[in-house]
């Protein structure tokens, strides 16, 4: 099998290949087995024990005698195994008395072993020159297939042979018979020893098995070079070897393993001084030295120049190309400073006594110059093999390191002419110089051998490298290699095509070499001594851009494609060089594309001496091109092809828009699209897991750093994150339906796709720190998946279909949170990135998921729970939280870490002017502007650390030269530390800025999250236990709002805005739905069932206000302060909304009737925490009182719209907060109230009327609002009402042209603002009538509020003609008019009456306005209705005629009061008993039938409102159960008793003007202005009592049943109608 298992071809031959390498594996595994120990070793070990036991095993001895017997049928592994038991059996048998004559049998077997010869698996011939030494060297060490082993495994194998050989050589010395045999005679063995073969000497040659073993040794030095110190006998060995000279059987194999043996600094020094000064032969041969090999290329230079000889032959080539390779693998493993030497000891060598006079001669007169053999030598007619020799010895002349050298070779190459241009007309192969060119296409190509022109471009390669500067002709060079070895590459024939990959890749890397450094953007086409041609650089993109020859042949190369590459891989050693060589085709390919859109922009401009179209790379690319080079990523032997596949992938993916339609389409090798596609999803997904969980090793076993998972994600990323039209490669790659549509697609998590290997990459290693980078892409790639609305329905329901809770279980934060990356690790940027898509990716989840779908209920509720249920004790905090607050506090901690400074240093300050550093740190332009700052993908920007580095080295060079200091100097040293200084800087700079900008991210999508989870889960999260103290409910929302806060007091220390607003939206947010809910439950009347410390926590409440009034209280960004101020604002309003309400006296006496135990605890359990909350909350505002009030005013002040409206509207509610009144006297003594005025008195009107895109009013409505809002509060208290008065508010109000323009418009019918006019001017009239109630004695409050009634009468007049006309007037228009109807009473009812004209403008309207409202039979049947419908209004109509009441209500009580204050002095309005009340038409009076049907309808009213009470109080008993009832029945008796109290003062005001009337009346006199003629006669004073009297007995029944009325309840109910008695009991005696 081993010999016919390469035979064949197809299917067999594979099988074949497949069987050979299992016996390979085996054959190998039975050597180490049997490998003898080292000489050093006891024969005593257990390993040695073993051994003896394997070799007396007769199964075993068996097998191997039958293979003894078959030898000549047998591969050469196989008789490394018979030597390996053939020594066994030596060392059992033969070491105690030292000769193996003692046992003949195994003796023989060991010979027999060694003079096998390998058969020729082809010809199944005998090879002689391949005996198993040879066939172990060549056929398994040189192989491919053992170079790509796992490196234990290589060295598994050369230490178990190199064992067998060593142990070889130890013995071979005892025993004369084998010395023999080794050092070429036959010592005694017979013709019967080879079975098969007559002929002994055809076989073993002389010293032939000696070269065998050298070889064998070369090839294992060169795997493991440690092992020759194991070999003892190897000195003894090489002087043997050197002895033979100059047999080519010996001395080549030599030369080999001195090659092997220089590798290294130190080996090459020991093999240099060995053949610089080699020992003096005893026998007389001529060791290897460096003398015989320059004195051989001297005499051959000078027998060539004096034409003594026509050629070289082949065996003297052979013996003087391995010379060569030895000298170049000396000087390319010497050390930098080695190299100089030696070659100056090479150029003087003494050549006497080995060179003949006329060569020495030569030599001589060519100054003895190493390298100049070595060039003539190249023009003449030796083999091509050994011309690629001598120019692989010059090219190790020219060390990488130093380009002195570099230049003189240089040199040598201009001048030897090796590429000499073609003269001009010379036709005929006779003329035509022999150069590198002639050699290739006369020479080379007719014999198919490419030695010459591979050691060529080779050693121009390394010249490039190693010289600081482009070689003035370098472009011939690239022609050279574009035109005369790439073009017709693959078209040509080769005896090895290991050559042809060779020169592919050396081309090409040649060409990569002149691209390296090119920057297109700099240069000037308009030079004239620029010219493409002539560039080497720009002759290269000028192929590219134009499909040149090496283009072709780039495209050529690549087209060998992926499964053909395969092949090559396992048929031959060739696959490794076409690895090396596509990998440079692509490499090239890719350094073309970072350059080509600008190259041909500029080549296009140049003019019409370029008259040729050049075009970016990719329009010269087919559709099998794109095909065949995607196609590499599958190559999975070589991971650096992949990567480069992959970034081509990329460029390719930006740049064609049809990339995915190019895909869809049939591969051009194959028929089937969806295979073809299907085939290259799987190439990338198997790329991305070999990544991943197979990464690419070194050549020392280490795990090099794999980028291949991270492109791919990168691939992957980039079309979803930029928007590319839908189908794009992502949806391809990540297997969506492109054909029945993206968002309908079933994605089958078992398919094996990309999407299958990221999903078990993150099952298995979560958030693990493996793969930090690929780790957040993959999260911020499934982030982006569920976000676009193309792919986030199938992604979902993909994540949703497994076995486990992906979001819950696998994307888990608290793992990760747990032991976080610490702040100093490179990773750490990489660990915030993830925690940031991991957020996003739950807010995207929690978002779409539907609370009435079962399954997404249940995976929402494992969420949260996560997030906020689970407790976490990690490294970042002593004591343990959830997930939510853990990222807080991680958050924090790393913003506190402080923004580093440079070091101020005295010492070094000059130096730092001197070398500019201050002002290269502070220039805010980028590497591509001439500074140096980049920015990162990311968007962040930074400093780029190697401009930066470059920078300040050249000015630390400029000042060293300038200075001159030494190497020692002090100011030297401490410039070098400045430089160090500032780098050192740079780099925690650009740490510290990429990490505050993860940070910022992190936040946002925390806020992302929060608001997500509490505004489509709240009630799922509130129900939840909170961890760590399990908070449920309003506690939840307020520890986190808290958390908030808090983290925005360490955040705020950064000054970024952006950390900063986060965390205040998110708090905002949180008191918004705290207040929502809160209202929702006060609302369900759930308020009154005991919801106790979920509703209301005091301390948490005060934490929460003491962090919102610290943060305030400091000066913020004023975005920020927006935020807080609302938050402010839902605090307050929420306590507010939970305090314990006046409760009704019809609850509080039948409670207190039914139950003797009741108190008011009972029914809520508010009332003791409430009065802990507010003197928490009064103390906290207290202690911050001036300070928050002066920051407030800074906010009133300069803030913007928005945030100046937000704090006049808490700094109204604080006030209100605060019954102690500190926060209202700082706003007195602040400034706040002048400053509001005077901006009421300069905003222009315009503002009024202008609007935003959204048609919403300006922002300047809703600041004057919130400034109305604020005057109104503190109108509320009599300090305050002086302060405006004082202020000139009145004046203010009626003077301000915005408020005027509001109220004209209110008067002209505008509709599109009326709402925001209307409160304007309810407002406005609302802090006048405060004004007036405050300061009723003040004479100057009613001179100006009456001359606001004059100046705006207008507006009034019409309040009240709306109120009076308009029956479907809203509660707005009815509150107006009780407003302007309060303040006329309160006018009227002042020291100092109207005068006339004044009261003439209102008489008419009052009247009217009464006339309309009474009797108030309107009302009566308003409260029937209203009241009349069961249980609580619900419905808009209902809520809408209840508020319509409650204005109706309002307005008459108020019109009645002004009724009152006019009885005083104008009784022109009403009707005087006596007087002739019919005026003028249209005039009319209050009559006083009008008033007594008031009273009557007053009086039914009340009577109606307490059956309503009775009713209440029927079903409290019916239904006691304490506190669930209280809610249901709370807001009928709440506004039972409010009309009752209202109907009281009407009552009491209805009798007053009575009262007045009648005495008017019996007075007789007449009103001011009257000339009415006085009523004295006897008849007429009877006619008046009479109708007194008819008065009197209308309204006695009336006053009768008022004082029936009895208002049961608490003291001060009772109170409420003793008023209201008295005035009837007087009302009464005056009719009596």
């Amino acid at each position: 099998s081993l010999n016919s298992g390469a035979a064949g071809d197809g299917s067999t031959m594979m099988e074949g290949q497949a069987l050979l390498q299992q016996c390979y594996y085996i054959c190998f595994a039975v050597l180490s087995c049997l490998a003898p120990p080292s000489v050093h070793e006891t024969t005593a070990s257990h390993a040695t024990q073993l051994r003896f036991e394997i070799g007396r095993d007769d199964r075993i001895a068996q097998q191997f005698n039958e293979l003894n017997e078959t030898n000549n049928d047998n591969s050469g592994i196989v008789e490394l195994a018979l030597l390996a038991w053939g020594i066994l059996q030596v060392e059992m048998h033969c070491t105690s008395h030292g000769s193996m004559s003692g046992s003949p049998k195994w003796a023989e077997f060991l010979r027999v072993a060694l003079h096998f010869r390998v058969r020729d698996p082809h010809s199944f011939e005998v090879d002689p020159d391949a005996d198993v030494f040879r066939y172990a060297a060549h056929s398994i060490f040189g192989s491919v297939a053992f170079a790509d082993e796992a490196p234990d495994v290589r060295d598994e194998c050369v230490n178990a042979v190199h064992k067998v050989v060593v142990y070889f050589l130890h013995w071979v010395e005892k025993d004369t018979a084998s010395g023999s045999i080794l050092l070429g005679g036959t010592g005694g063995v017979t013709p019967s020893h080879y079975p098969g073969v007559a002929d002994d000497q055809s076989i073993v040659k002389s010293g032939f098995t000696l070269g065998s073993v050298l070889a064998l040794l070369a090839s294992i030095y060169r795997v493991d070079l440690s092992l020759h110190e194991q070999c003892h006998p190897l000195n003894a060995l090489m002087h043997h070897a050197a002895e033979r000279q100059p047999e080519s059987t010996t001395f080549v194999p030599l030369l080999d393993l001195y090659t092997s043996l220089a590798t290294g600094t130190t080996g090459a020094r020991y093999i240099f001084s060995k053949l610089l000064n080699p020992n003096p032969s005893v026998m007389g041969g001529s060791p290897p030295s460096w003398s015989g090999l320059y004195a051989a290329l001297w005499e051959y230079c000078s027998l060539f120049k004096q034409e003594e000889i026509p050629a070289m032959k082949d065996d003297e080539a052979t013996t003087l190309a391995a010379y060569l390779e030895l000298l170049a693998h000396v000087l390319e493993n010497g050390a930098p400073n080695d190299i100089p030497q030696w070659l100056s000891q090479l150029q003087s060598l003494d050549l006497t006594q080995i060179l003949a006079p006329h060569h020495k001669d030569y030599a001589v007169e060519n100054g003895c110059r190493p390298l100049f053999p070595l060039f003539f030598l190249q023009q003449q007619p030796i083999p091509a093999k050994l011309k690629g020799s001598l120019l692989t010895a010059t090219r190790a002349f020219a060390p990488v390191t130093n380009a002195g050298l570099a230049d003189q070779v240089w040199k040598f190459l201009e001048s030897s002419k090796l590429l000499a241009d073609l003269p001009s007309g010379v036709g005929g192969s006779g003329s035509m110089p022999i150069d590198i060119r002639y050699q290739l296409a006369e020479v080379e190509a007719r014999a198919e051998e490419y030695s010459s022109t591979l050691a060529f471009i080779k050693l121009v390669n390394r010249l490039i490298i190693a010289s600081q500067a482009f070689h003035a002709q370098l472009h011939k060079y690239v022609r050279f290699a574009r035109e005369a070895v790439l073009a017709p590459l693959m078209s040509r024939g080769y005896q090895d095509q290991e050559q042809k990959w060779d020169l592919a890749r050396e081309c090409l890397a040649f060409l990569e070499l002149t691209l390296q450094d090119l920057r297109i953007e700099e240069v000037d086409l308009d030079d004239q001594n620029i010219a493409l041609d002539r560039v080497a650089s720009l002759q290269t993109m000028q192929d590219l851009l134009s499909r040149g020859p090496a283009f072709r042949s780039i495209i050529s190369i690549l087209q060998i494609g992926v499964n053909n590459l395969i092949c090559e891989k396992h048929k031959g050693t060739s696959g490794f060089k076409a690895e090396l060589a596509i990998e440079a085709a692509l490499k090239v390919l890719m350094m073309g594309f970072q350059v080509d859109k600008i190259a041909a922009n500029k080549f296009n401009q140049v003019g019409p001496t370029y008259a040729r179209s050049y075009k970016s790379i990719e329009n010269h690319l087919q559709n099998k091109d794109i095909w065949t080079i995607l196609g590499y990523v599958r190559y999975h032997y070589s991971p650096s092809i992949q990567v480069l596949a992959l970034q081509v992938a990329q460029v390719l993916e930006d740049r064609i828009p049809e990339l995915v339609n190019i895909l869809l389409s049939p591969h051009p090798h194959t028929r089937n699209a969806a295979e073809s596609t299907q085939e290259l999803v799987y190439g990338f997904a198997e790329c991305l897991q070999d990544s991943l969980f197979r990464p690419a090793v070194t050549d020392d076993g280490s795990i090099s750093q794999d980028v291949r998972a991270s492109l791919i994600l990168d691939l992957l990323l980039k079309p979803i994150a930029t928007k590319r039209p839908v189908p794009n490669l992502t949806h391809l790659l990540l297997g969506y339906d492109l054909e029945s549509g993206i968002s309908t697609s079933h994605i089958d998590i078992m398919s094996f796709s990309p999407l299958q290997v990221m999903y078990e990459a993150l099952h298995q290693f979560q958030c693990h720190s493996t793969w930090p980078q690929e780790v957040e892409q993959m999260l911020r790639l499934l982030c982006l998946l569920l976000v676009e609305p193309a792919t986030s329905t199938a992604t979902l329901e993909l994540l949703r279909s497994l076995d486990i809770n992906f979001f819950a279980d696998v994307l888990n934060l608290n793992a990760a949170l747990v032991s976080p990356v610490p702040y100093d690790s490179p990773n750490r940027i990489y660990f915030i990135w993830q925690i940031k898509w991991i957020l996003q990716i739950h807010a995207a989840v929690l978002h779409q998921s539907s609370a009435e779908v079962q399954q997404h209920k249940s995976d929402c509720m494992k969420l949260l729970a996560a997030l906020l249920g689970e407790t976490i004790e990690s490294d970042l905090t002593a004591l343990p939280h959830n997930a939510a607050l853990m990222l807080l506090q991680f958050c924090c901690d790393a913003i506190q870490h402080e923004k580093p400074i440079l070091k101020q240093d005295m010492r070094l300050l000059h130096l730092r002017r001197q070398m500019q550093v201050d002002l290269l740190l502070s220039a805010p332009e980028l590497v591509s502007e001439g500074g140096i700052k980049a920015v990162t993908d990311r968007g962040v920007v930074v400093y780029h650390i190697p401009t930066l580095g470059n920078i300040l080295v050249r000015y630390f060079k400029e000042l060293e030269i300038n200075c001159g200091w030494s190497i020692d100097s002090e100011e030297r040293n401490r410039a070098n530390e400045v430089l160090e200084e500032t780098l050192r800087f740079a780099q925690s700079h650009n740490m510290f800025t990429q990490t505050t900008h993860a940070i910022k991210e992190l936040l946002s999508s925390w806020e992302q999250l929060v608001t997500v989870i509490f505004s489509k889960h709240d009630i799922a999260a509130m129900n939840i236990g909170m961890a760590p103290t399990q908070a449920t409910g309003f506690q939840t929302l307020l520890l986190l709002a808290t958390a908030s806060l808090e983290a925005l007091d360490v955040v705020s220390a950064t000054s970024d805005s952006d950390l900063s607003q986060s965390l205040a939206r998110v708090a905002n947010l949180l008191m918004a739905l705290l207040f929502k809910h809160t209202r929702d439950l006060v609302g369900s009347g759930a308020i009154f069932e005991g919801t106790g410390s979920d509703l209301l926590d005091p301390a948490a409440c005060h934490k929460f206000l003491h962090a919102l009034i610290s943060l305030l209280s400091k000066p913020l960004d004023k975005t920020v302060r927006k935020y807080l101020y609302g938050s402010l604002i839902f605090y307050l309003l929420h306590g507010k909304a939970t305090k314990t309400p006046e409760l009704p006296s019809i609850v509080l006496q039948k409670y207190s009737d039914l139950d003797e135990k009741f108190h008011f605890s009972s029914l809520q359990n508010f009332d003791g925490i409430h009065e802990i909350l507010d003197q928490g909350n009064v103390s906290i505002i207290q202690q911050q009182a001036s300070r928050l009030v002066q920051a407030f005013y800074q906010d009133v002040a300069d803030g913007p719209y928005f945030t100046k409206t937000l704090a006049l509207h808490a700094l109204a509610m604080l006030a209100s907060s605060d019954p102690l009144g500190t926060v209202l006297q700082e706003v007195l003594s602040c400034g706040v109230i002048v400053s509001l005025l005077r901006d009421l008195e300069s905003y222009p009107p315009s503002q009024l009327n202008a609007m935003n895109e959204q048609g919403y009013p300006s922002p300047t409505v809703y600041t004057i609002k919130a400034a109305l809002t604020f005057l109104l509060e503190v109108s509320c208290t009599r300090e305050g009402c002086l302060k405006l008065v004082s202020s000139g508010a009145i004046q203010t109000l009626s003077g301000s042209k915005v408020i005027e323009v509001g109220l004209h418009s209110i008067a002209a019918g505008a509709q599109s603002k009326d709402a925001q006019f209307h409160e304007i001017f309810t407002l406005t009239l609302q802090i006048l009538h405060a004004l007036a109630v405050g300061l009723p004695e003040s004479r100057d409050v009613s001179a100006h509020i009456k001359s606001f009634l004059e100046k705006h009468s207008k507006v009034l007049l019409h309040c009240l003609d709306v109120a009076t006309r308009d029956k479907d007037a809203d509660q707005g228009q009815l509150d107006r008019a009780a407003l302007v109807m309060s303040m006329l009473g309160h006018v009227f009812n002042g020291q100092f009456h109207p005068d006339p004209f004044f009261m003439s403008q209102y008489r008419g309207h009052i009247v009217a306005l009464a006339w309309h409202l009474l009797p108030m039979s309107s009302m009566r049947d308003a409260i029937r209705v209203v009241w009349g419908l069961p249980g609580m209004q619900s419905s808009e109509e209902d809520a809408r005629a209840q508020s319509c009441l409650n204005g109706l209500i309002e307005m008459t009580c108020s019109t009645v009061h002004c009724l009152h204050s006019m009885t005083s002095f104008d009784h022109v309005a009403f009707e005087v008993v006596g007087r002739d009340w019919h005026r003028v038409p249209g005039k009319q009076v209050i009559q006083m039938d009008c008033l007594e049907a008031s009273l009557s309808h007053a009086c039914d009213i009340l009577y109606h409102l307490l059956d309503l009470k009775k009713e209440i109080t029927a079903c409290l008993e019916d239904n006691f159960e304490a506190s669930r009832n209280v809610g249901k029945y709370m807001e009928k008796a709440m506004r039972v008793e409010q009309y009752n109290l209202k109907l009281v003062m009407i009552l009491e005001y209805l009798l007053q003007v009575v009262c007045n009337m009648v005495k008017i009346s019996r007075s007789a006199e007449p009103a001011d202005g009257e000339s009415v003629h006085l009523i004295k006669s006897p008849d007429e004073k009877v006619k008046i009592e009479r109708r007194m009297q008819e008065i009197g007995n209308a309204i006695l029944p009336t006053l009768d049943k008022i004082l029936e009325v009895e208002m049961e309840g608490s003291s001060s109910k009772m109170k409420t109608v003793e008023p209201l008695h008295v005035i009837a009991r007087q009302t009464r005696e005056l009719f009596n």
